[in-house]
């Protein structure tokens, strides 16, 4: 690793970002020469002329000239692309900088100098419009967060080099050697952004979303848009200018009182600018992101205000303390370099990523309208403020300044407040629904014929035994009736329900689903406790099966605690697995670990689901695995601000394991937690109660146990699953093989020979783990993990078939789908010969999802063998591992498209005389 990779790793840029953070790094360092460069020049030439009384007229000049050219902007705003008007923007900047040139060489007078502060003030809006216009389209909400406050740092060390200029620089004609490197810095920066338009597409985009439920007030849109969000953020600003325009006025007064002589004036103003930029850089880059992960967005974006008033209400003890001049002109310079530092540095940045959740669109027409209206509104109303207060009494013309500034500074503090409420409303809905349905929505069905159908069916249930009920729960063809009667039954059943719920052995895992899912749907405390209690078993699979159903149930208080510990639990379990994938070499294991890091996710997410509110988690964790990146960012911003911090910094490990390397992650939110034990021997002394079966099998063939550990391996060799049966074979062969002596004596201490024998697979029989294999090369189940595959492994059927044998005929019910594991099997529409399905094929997949009759004939060319799956056996897996439906459905969609592409380029007439060789088959 390199050093520009060690920077970029610890600033929080990914490899694929690192070019264009530069270029916009870049691009905002040439605006920043540019605009501090005519800073300097009008500050230095406004400084002349009795600033006491002219700064205020300047400010409002500058604010009433900032509002046109945001008018101006927000016009062409609509009508021209983004790229477009960014580039005619710099074009205009650098125009209106050789137009400034001009008016310092020819004028001296107060309006020359009002008029170049003005100029100032358009060239900074309209380079800060440009600039954050194109990054607000470019990156998402996740993206601004990390790196906002990066490429926002480009233009400090150019504003600390204008000020190392601007002392050096008090000659008048100077100021035009100043403008003129100006112009040159704006050139190249619409250089570097024609650069990155060529390398990133700058377009203003979003997907449709449905209204809002709590929009701006119609007569209120036209000046604050449709979002609250907007509003708050419009007014907030508003009121920081006035307050920072206000502080600056206070500074530059005092200096110009204290230093009589122009230079001295540039220098100390200067050095006061060079301090302030370079602390602002520094906090930029090395902390600003640090903070904002460890204290989240709301408390980086009040520290402002309340720094501000912190700072205000110093005022009134340097007051009363009698303090002389010089200790006055230090406390404006602590005072305005505070709020210079907290604004360029802490609250900009962040302020910028609210805006990142409207739709694209909207987000560029709010952040014209919040910095090129009501920022200038602020400044003008602090110019009219500062310039009503000048013929007062002295003693009333120091504190008034204060006082109105402390109101603005709270208000904008409350403003915040809002704005942070609105942000989560926001990210909620640009994570809800697209589209709303019109109409009152009852959410009950309306009753029809099929629903006096059913009441019929059900007229004999009720009298069944409740144990009768449970154990048709089970049964595929009763279970939705035999739910809907215990139901029913409601509390009476609820006994042995629990008594299902908590038996340690001889309930399948999918009854106990079942069965869960039935307690809740009884709106009953006991119901909903005996569901809690399952949470907190140590077998996973329960405790996910109790989250599923806890979800649509009501939050109950003082369960927090509870909740808390099993998060607790999930992230020391992930914690582990990602310290066994990062010590395992075994490409197998690390996929097998992988997807049970992502069962413990879902664990977590559930866990989070019933402790923070349910409809943001939930809509936050659709989004998460979404494709739009938009989308994504939006999910993760939103459980950023739902969770504690620590949870969330693990979670987000979990969820871009890219971007946040796992185990090192995790370590860091544990610093003084000892490294995780080898996960191996965990694996096998948990077992199926926290980890798959596949996962198992898997531990059990690496483990190489000493003779003491053996005994871990006993309940394996008795499990109902073969696969971990076969894993703890191989284990013991193992150990046989290293250590033949001790091995003999395990076994007939043990009494395991009878045991062992009963392993071996019978002549003929495919063993499980080759049927995984054979699984995951079949293009159905090619994506799907295998630790889901193993779950279809008990379902296949061998099936064998001698050449010329039906494997079904056409209008045959159709209730099975076939693997071909060797052999050839053709497929037949009378004499025709549809398609021919060799090893790795599959054929009848549509019979997976009805019950249709068969639409042609299946032979076997030669010796078959091939597996059976039958559709109610895989209904059970496609209800317990949701992922298989998934894979199902897409590999069928892809067919389906084919077949259609296919059937577009045959000519009409005889489009039904081919069928392609993937032709799905029913």
């Amino acid at each position: 690793m390199n050093v520009l990779d060690r920077w970029q790793r610890r600033l929080g840029i990914r490899t694929e970002e690192g070019q264009l953070v530069g270029l916009f790094f870049l691009h905002n360092f040439l605006l920043g020469i540019g605009t501090v460069l005519v800073y300097v020049a009008a500050t230095a030439f406004l400084l002349e002329n009795n600033p006491e009384r002219n700064l205020p007229l300047a400010y409002a000049a500058a604010a009433l000239a900032m509002m046109s050219a945001g008018r101006v902007y927000g016009y062409y705003e609509h009508r021209l692309p983004l790229p477009s008007l960014a580039g005619h923007v710099l074009l205009a900047v650098v125009a209106l900088t050789g137009g400034l040139g001009v008016l310092v060489a020819t004028g001296q007078s107060v309006g020359a100098a009002v008029a170049l502060v003005a100029g100032y003030r358009i060239v900074y809006l309209l380079t800060n419009l440009e600039f954050w216009g194109v990054s607000a389209v470019v990156f998402d909400v996740r993206q601004g967060r990390r790196l906002f406050s990066i490429i926002s740092a480009g233009d400090l060390p150019a504003k600390a080099l204008g000020a190392v200029l601007g002392i050096l620089v008090h000659r008048h004609l100077a100021l035009l050697g100043l403008l003129g490197l100006a112009f040159a810095a704006f050139g190249g920066a619409w250089r570097t952004l024609q650069a990155t338009g060529r390398r990133h597409r700058v377009e203003a985009r979003s997907a449709p979303r449905a209204a809002r439920a709590q929009p701006v007030r119609p007569r209120l849109q036209r000046w604050f848009g449709n979002s609250r969000l907007v509003l708050a953020l419009c007014l907030s600003l508003a009121a920081v200018a006035a307050v920072t325009t206000g502080v600056e006025y206070a500074f530059f007064v005092h200096v110009k009182h204290r230093f009589h002589d122009q230079a001295a004036v540039m220098r100390y103003v200067g050095s006061v600018l060079v301090v302030t930029y370079l602390a602002a850089l520094g906090f930029k880059l090395l902390l600003s992101r640090v903070a904002l992960d460890r204290v989240g967005i709301r408390w980086m974006l009040v520290a402002l205000p309340l720094g501000g008033l912190t700072g205000l209400l110093g005022f009134g003890a340097l007051q009363w303390a009698g303090a002389g001049d010089t200790a006055r002109l230090v406390y404006f310079c602590g005072l305005y370099l505070l709020l210079e530092v907290l604004r360029r540095a802490v609250f900009d940045p962040v302020f910028l990523v609210l805006f990142q959740p409207l739709p694209a669109p909207e987000r560029l027409q709010a952040h014209t309208l919040v910095k090129g209206f009501y920022e200038p509104l602020g400044m003008a109303l602090a110019g009219g403020l500062l310039w009503a207060g000048q013929g007062g009494p002295p003693a009333l013309g120091r504190w008034v300044p204060f006082a109105w500034m402390a109101l603005f500074m709270s208000g904008a503090l409350y403003l915040l407040h809002r704005a942070y409420s609105h942000y989560l409303a926001e990210l909620q809905h640009a994570l809800g629904q697209r589209f709303v349905a019109a109409g009152p929505q009852s959410g009950r069905p309306e009753p029809g014929p099929r629903a006096a159908e059913a009441a019929d069916e059900m007229s004999g249930w009720p009298a069944k035994p409740t144990a009768e009920l449970i154990d048709l729960l089970a049964k595929n063809a009763w279970r939705d009736r035999a739910a809907a009667a215990l139901v029913q039954r409601g509390e009476a059943a609820l006994a042995e329900l629990t008594a299902v719920l908590h038996s340690a052995s001889g309930a399948s895992e999918g009854l106990v689903r079942r069965v869960a899912q039935v307690c809740g749907r009884l709106a009953v405390p006991a119901a909903h406790q005996a569901l809690v209690e399952l949470a907190r078993q140590p077998h996973r699979a329960r405790r996910a099966a109790a989250l599923r159903a806890l979800r649509p149930g009501p939050r109950v208080a003082g369960e927090a605690p509870e909740f808390q510990a099993l998060v607790e639990e999930e992230l020391a379990l992930a914690r582990a697995l990602l310290h066994g994938q990062a010590a395992s070499a075994d490409g197998a294991i690390q996929r097998g670990l992988a997807y049970e890091l992502g069962l413990a996710q879902g664990r977590l997410v559930g866990l989070l689901r019933l402790r923070s509110p349910p409809a943001l988690v939930a809509d936050a964790q659709r989004s998460v695995a979404h494709a739009a990146r938009e989308r994504q960012a939006n999910a993760l911003e939103m459980l950023d601000n739902l969770i504690p911090r620590a949870w969330y910094r693990a979670l987000q490990a979990l969820l871009e394991p890219a971007a946040y390397p796992g185990a090192r992650a995790f370590d860091a939110l544990w610093p003084h937690a000892p490294a995780p034990p080898p996960l191996l021997p965990r694996i096998v002394r948990e077992g199926t109660a926290t980890f798959t079966d596949w996962t198992l099998a898997l531990a059990l063939r690496s483990w190489h146990p000493a003779p003491e550990e053996w005994t871990a391996l006993l309940p394996h060799l008795r499990s109902p699953s073969a696969l971990v049966r076969a894993g703890a074979d191989a284990a013991l062969a193992g150990a046989a093989r290293r250590e033949p002596g001790p091995y003999q004596h395990f076994v007939l201490t043990h009494h395991l020979a009878a045991l062992l024998m009963s392993h071996h697979t019978p002549t003929g029989h495919i063993p499980d783990l080759e049927r995984v294999q054979v699984l995951q090369r079949t293009a159905l189940f090619a994506a799907t993990p295998a630790n889901v595959l193993s779950s279809i492994v008990p379902i296949m059927r061998e099936t064998t078939f001698a050449a010329g044998q039906q494997v079904f005929a056409k209008g045959d019910p159709g209730a099975s789908m076939f693997l071909v594991y060797a052999g050839e099997v053709d497929i037949f529409n009378g004499p025709q010969v549809l398609a021919t399905f060799g090893p790795g094929d599959f054929f009848g997949e549509l019979a997976l999802l009805d019950a249709e009759p068969r639409s042609a004939t299946a032979v076997a060319r030669g010796p078959v063998v091939a597996f059976r799956l039958d559709q109610d056996d895989f209904f059970d897996v496609m209800e317990e591992r949701g992922e298989v439906l998934r894979n199902v459905l897409r590999v069928l969609c892809q067919r389906l498209r084919r077949q259609n592409e296919a059937s577009a380029a045959v000519p009409a007439a005889i489009s039904g005389l081919a069928v392609p060789a993937q032709a799905i088959t029913s």
